[in-house]
């Protein structure tokens, strides 16, 4: 563990929930394949691009608007119902399609395995703070046995944008209105949706260095970072 800022007493915790409490990428990776199978088998005209095409596809939207980019259920259906729509499909059958597709690839997205050191962690550490999982991201957490652990699951939707925006940490506060921003500590593996996110809203937070990202993406420095969860536990219980 290792602290760049001096850390403030901490009253409750957010967590993100892909990657920080759990390996995301194996679940991801079938359920990519699983959605572009039925994406085919519902649409064969789907096939004139290949799965890395339509990820590409979905890539180049997520850098074109940045709120769909921060709401991963948006982004998803949207680059479906543009690329059947470009197929051919009316927009009323490309917008059925394309719930129909997600569906079958969020079936397949909720077969997470979580540790056992996140459930551990998220039982100790709900004896003594308020939790909240804050996720720009589409799984059900009482599918992957998550929900009771948390006083709250924030997540993009209508009007509400993902992290690095401020909506999903301003509702937060909006919900515990007697904390002081200083007094959450978000915990997440982004350093842009959840360090830089976080840290614009006067939170401290806490890097997971073993998630998906290099510190070469941070824009800012956490209050700390932290490579096994243990490590956090031991530091917040201490």
């Amino acid at each position: 563990m290792q602290f760049y800022r001096r850390p403030q007493p901490v009253a409750a915790i957010s967590f993100d929930l892909d990657d920080t409490l759990y390996d995301n990428f194996p679940v991801m990776q079938q359920a990519e394949a699983e959605g572009y199978r039925a994406l085919c088998e519902r649409f064969p005209q789907a096939q004139q691009w290949t799965q890395q095409q339509w990820a590409q596809r979905r890539w180049q939207l997520m850098q074109s608007d940045a709120e769909l980019g921060s709401d991963m259920t948006a982004l998803r259906l949207e680059t479906i119902r543009r690329g059947l729509c470009e197929l051919g499909l009316s927009d009323s059958q490309a917008r059925s399609g394309a719930d129909e597709v997600f569906a079958v690839f969020l079936e397949h997205r909720n077969r997470v395995q979580v540790p056992p050191a996140s459930h551990e962690l998220l039982r100790a550490l709900g004896e003594r703070y308020p939790l909240v999982a804050i996720s720009n991201g589409n799984v059900d957490t009482g599918v992957i046995g998550l929900k009771d652990y948390f006083d709250w699951v924030v997540q993009p939707a209508k009007g509400v944008r993902g992290k690095p925006h401020s909506d999903m940490f301003a509702a937060v506060e909006k919900r515990y209105p007697k904390l002081p921003a200083s007094a959450w500590l978000h915990v997440g593996d982004s350093p842009l949706a959840d360090i830089l996110g976080a840290q614009r809203m006067g939170w401290q937070t806490a890097w997971f260095r073993q998630g998906l990202y290099s510190g070469d993406s941070l824009e800012v420095l956490p209050t700390l970072a932290f490579d096994a969860l243990p490590q956090l536990q031991q530091w917040l219980l201490r």
